[in-house]
């Protein structure tokens, strides 16, 4: 009697896993490709923590080094993973909360382009929960860095799963 075949397919992201077979081989072959994805998913995720910059290191330097760890340039950052670096890089360094003037300042510092519009990214910050508007302050909306924006940076912005 023919044994019939067994397959499975999944799907995480870009990477998907596909096997066919009888159903001793579906299993096992699985099995090993399984932990072989989730290794590497452990790797890259431990290469890329973001350090809480150093006392006297510049925001280009920090940034530099942080657009390294999480494997990508400055300037292929996201909008808003830029500001949350640069909120991220005050509250750390300076402990204090940022302005749209301080997005600015360092922007032209670390010469990053895409931030020509940081109301647009402010806004999916608020709207994600990692950032908030704590007030005016000589005219100028404060924001501060909530513990769900720190999160995100540190874990080379991925979510936290609770």
């Amino acid at each position: 009697m023919e044994e019939s075949e067994h397959g499975i397919r999944v799907r995480k992201g870009d990477v998907e896993i596909e096997v066919w077979g009888n159903r001793d081989f579906v299993e096992a072959t699985f099995e090993k490709l399984r932990q072989e994805f989730l290794q590497e998913n452990i790797k890259a995720l431990e290469t890329q923590i973001v350090q809480p910059p150093s006392p006297g290191v510049t925001f280009t330097e920090y940034l530099a080094e942080e657009a390294k760890k999480i494997g990508r340039e400055p300037d292929m950052l996201k909008g808003y993973e830029k500001i949350l670096l640069v909120g991220y890089y005050l509250y750390m360094v300076e402990k204090r909360d940022f302005t749209y003037d301080d997005v600015e300042k360092l922007r032209e510092e670390a010469r990053l382009s895409g931030l020509e519009n940081p109301r647009q990214y402010m806004s999916i910050l608020i709207k994600k929960g990692y950032v908030s508007e704590t007030g005016v302050e000589g005219g100028k909306k404060i924001f501060r860095m909530l513990r769900r924006g720190l999160q995100y940076v540190e874990n080379g912005f991925r979510e936290v799963e609770a």
